[in-house]
């Protein structure tokens, strides 16, 4: 048996175990599972992820650089060790794994989602809004929502730095399909009609505020 075939072997008899309802030990079958598939990167990973559950970090850390070793190209194991060092509080670290993961998989929205939010807590929003549209550009569904509606947030937050009237045309483009995804969302719709109200677009501010609560604001 080569090594795909051992690998592909270990990933079915990983989806077993952990799709078994019953099963009360799971992670101890994993951890059997790994010294007979040492090499099989799935099973590394989901070790890493039991390991952090229960607070065991440098065990995690230490399994997901194992996979790293065997499959330095795998943008998954770089996602994860981004999201690793997050907990880490070693964002810089976690950072530089984000970006491996795009630029091995130039179509993973996660990998995009993650840099955009480590952007937004250092108020750096050009870098922000950058890497939500990459994101929103290869989904632009319910799916994406959350990257959608903060990235309108994000180019309204932008312009009152830059003046730049042009920002708001674009941010009234997610403004819009956040809440034609989920017009059930009364945050989104709210956030809508703060932006109608700041544009000065009043008779649509009213408009969507009567829908909200039956009432005029005026």
């Amino acid at each position: 048996m080569n090594k795909r075939e051992n690998i592909s072997k270990g990933a079915e008899e990983l989806e077993k175990i952990v799709n078994n309802k019953s099963e009360r030990n799971k992670f101890d079958k994993i951890l059997m599972l790994e010294k007979k598939y040492p090499d099989d990167i799935g099973i590394l990973q989901i070790i890493s992820k039991n390991y952090l559950a229960i607070g065991k970090n440098t065990k995690a850390l230490n399994y997901l650089l194992k996979a790293k070793s065997l499959d330095p190209e795998n943008y998954s194991i770089h996602y994860n060790l981004g999201s690793l060092h997050q907990t880490f509080k070693k964002n810089d670290e976690a950072e530089e794994f984000f970006k491996k993961s795009i630029e091995l998989n130039k179509k993973f929205i996660h990998g995009y989602n993650a840099l955009a939010d480590l952007s937004l807590k250092k108020k750096n929003y050009k870098e922000t809004i950058k890497y939500l549209k990459a994101s929103v550009k290869i989904d632009f569904s319910i799916n994406n929502i959350n990257a959608i509606s903060i990235l309108a947030l994000a180019i309204v937050t932008n312009y009152f730095q830059t003046k730049n009237l042009i920002e708001l045309k674009d941010a009234l483009i997610y403004f819009k399909k956040a809440h034609e995804l989920d017009p059930s969302s009364d945050k989104i719709l709210k956030q809508l009609i703060s932006f109608y109200h700041l544009v000065g677009m009043k008779n649509e501010a009213v408009y969507f505020s009567k829908k909200r609560t039956g009432v005029f604001e005026i």
